[in-house]
């Protein structure tokens, strides 16, 4: 939700912090980029570039331990700071983890060592170590990463600034999935979860960033920049339209939902486009690129499920969305931190599915995350 013409509150948030660090934030050699983006870099020697970025996974508000095992809660942490380094266009190299554990936790050696195991999937799979890190007892589960990158050599960080007027809006997958698996767990439960939506339920448990098409899209002169899709379109978007001074039309013409995802949606009273537009926790690349962009023309099939959302104007700010021959602003819905959620709970069941198993919940909010982020 944009808060006195900021794109959400938390960047307002960010903003006065910066304003109070002063010459502490500054950007400037070795330094070009630091606070705001979705990673900072530092210039090295032989033009080497390093980026910096952090997370922190709070239990009870980004994960439950009842829906999800240790091991997926320690790669999917690990996930959401591999994803914003593919949204710099770089690699991941090397991680520290600062781990808060429940203080007086009785399993707490069979439970680190399983979010480690989840740890080292992720470095095994983007090839990276990890180097150092802090533990510490607190009042629950904490998960604090710091993750190093680097550009590779001929390559370019992308930033979230550069957008030019009349480029067009690109997104690398499908967006909502995420939010509809955590709809589907949410109702169904792991254990009863129907296996039509399951494909749905890992995409938000097991989500894999598109580290190598990040580096394909930093090489590419046609994209001018890029974030990572972990707050959803609407806020996200505006996220770019606001460091560009840009308005954006968009359309979701393009999108062809999967029928597990229409079928979820009818289920639970929800329109799947509205998981679409302020669904978070995706990790896709959101990016804007210019009228020479065709992404036919990257290696193999990296550009076949990119999806065009849109198009920049200088001619209004914030963002509307066409539907059909009906223009209408979008309103900010995504996730908030700085704002007090809801529970979207229901107290009244939803028919049973055809074999048997009955819905629990019920989420008419568009915003998956009401009360768990």
């Amino acid at each position: 939700m944009a808060t006195n013409n900021y794109p959400s509150g938390e960047y307002k948030l960010l903003n006065s912090l910066g304003k109070i660090l002063g010459r502490a934030a500054a950007t400037g050699k070795p330094y070009p980029l630091t606070l705001g983006d979705d990673a900072a870099i530092r210039l090295c020697s032989r033009n080497e570039r390093l980026v910096f970025t952090a997370d922190i996974a709070v239990e009870n508000v980004h994960f439950t331990t009842d829906s999800m095992s240790f091991e997926e809660i320690g790669f999917r942490s690990m996930a959401a700071n591999v994803s914003d380094c593919a949204a710099m266009a770089s690699l991941p190299e090397a991680a520290l983890v600062q781990l808060v554990f429940p203080s007086g936790e009785r399993t707490l050696q069979s439970k680190c060592e399983a979010l480690y195991r989840g740890f080292g999937r992720a470095c095994r799979k983007w090839r990276f170590r990890l180097i150092g890190g802090d533990l510490s007892g607190g009042p629950c589960w904490t998960i604090g990463i710091t993750l190093i990158g680097r550009a590779p050599d001929g390559g370019r960080p992308l930033t979230r600034t550069g957008i030019h007027n009349k480029d067009s809006l690109w997104l690398t997958g499908f967006p909502g999935l995420s939010a509809a698996g955590f709809a589907a767990i949410e109702c169904y439960g792991r254990k009863k979860l129907p296996k039509r939506f399951q494909g749905l339920s890992n995409a938000h448990i097991i989500p894999d960033p598109p580290v190598g098409l990040g580096i394909l899209l930093g090489a590419c002169a046609d994209v001018h920049a890029m974030m990572d899709l972990s707050d959803g379109i609407s806020k996200d978007a505006a996220t770019l339209c606001h460091e560009n001074r840009l308005g954006l039309e968009l359309s979701l013409e393009n999108l062809r939902p999967p029928l597990s995802m229409i079928a979820l949606g009818e289920k639970l009273g929800t329109r799947w486009q509205e998981w679409a537009l302020h669904g978070g926790e995706e990790y896709e690349l959101l990016f804007a690129a210019g009228e020479g962009f065709d992404p036919e023309s990257l290696p193999g099939t990296a550009g076949k499920e990119m999806i065009r959302l849109g198009s920049f104007t200088n001619k209004f700010k914030g963002i509307k969305i066409r539907e059909g021959k009906r223009v209408r602003r979008v309103e900010g819905k995504s996730w908030d931190h700085t704002i007090a959620p809801q529970s979207r709970v229901s107290d009244t069941p939803l028919p049973a599915e055809g074999g048997g198993d009955v819905c629990l919940l019920q989420t008419p909010s568009p915003s998956r995350n009401a009360h768990l982020r």
